[in-house]
């Protein structure tokens, strides 16, 4: 089996890689530098070319680009895994989230992944939608929540996280393997993955404390109170802690 992965320079794609390549899958690298992703017809020559068995696009970057993605994988009867985010709800809103609730996001990130859901459905007929939510892993690239934790740590000598809010978050090796496992596997729709079954925010960062023995301070908060897990019985992923 062949698949062409996006988003290498990212924080997921890496993982994936690195779990398609434990199955002995062939993975062909998207190069931004050496495929213009604003063209059409690069866009199909490169697909093209290697006739891939699945695509994965995990990168972010322009519609237009999921466009062509989706257009080609489709004309070439190539299948689709997209990965989405748990941002496609409005943080105005609360949960927790299952396949029958409504995106309804409005900042340019959750609306962006809105369209991209959208278009996909739309004209890709075998294509796997992932939603995932805050990805977490100590060597990570920096977009991540052990990241983010460490750096609040660092700038203001202590970390305030709220025991009201329930995040959508998975290990990124748990991520990877579920991901996979959905592309190979699952019939075309939207799916969604998150570890976080009963931890509030604030249990999450005290359990990461101790995981990776770090010397934060951490301070409950009652400030943020909101349900962002996502429900998803159909997938399977580890369970957070």
């Amino acid at each position: 089996m062949k698949v062409i992965i996006t988003g290498m320079n990212g924080t997921v794609a890496p993982y994936i890689y690195e779990e398609l390549i434990s199955k002995n899958i062939e993975v062909v690298i998207w190069d931004r530098s050496k495929t213009d992703i604003t063209s059409q017809e690069s866009v199909h020559q490169f697909i093209q070319e290697h006739q891939p068995d699945l695509f994965f696009h995990i990168a972010t970057g322009p519609l237009e680009w999921v466009e062509y993605i989706v257009h080609s994988t489709q004309k070439l009867g190539i299948k689709l895994l997209f990965t989405s985010t748990v941002s496609v709800f409005s943080d105005k809103g609360t949960g927790p989230y299952d396949i029958s609730s409504i995106p309804n996001a409005e900042d340019d990130y959750g609306s962006y992944k809105i369209q991209c859901e959208k278009f996909i459905e739309k004209f890709h007929k075998n294509a796997v939608i992932v939603r995932l939510g805050w990805q977490i892993e100590a060597n990570a690239r920096p977009n991540n929540m052990f990241h983010s934790l460490s750096k609040q740590q660092a700038s203001k000598g202590f970390i305030e996280a709220s025991s009201r809010w329930y995040p959508s978050c998975s290990f990124l090796t748990d991520t990877a393997k579920t991901v996979v496992y959905c592309a190979l596997n699952f019939s075309p729709g939207i799916y969604m993955a998150n570890s976080n079954t009963k931890y509030s925010f604030f249990e999450i960062v005290s359990h990461l404390k101790e995981k990776y023995k770090t010397d934060w301070i951490v301070k409950e908060t009652t400030s943020l109170e909101r349900d962002d897990r996502m429900i998803d019985n159909r997938v399977e992923i580890g369970e957070l802690f």
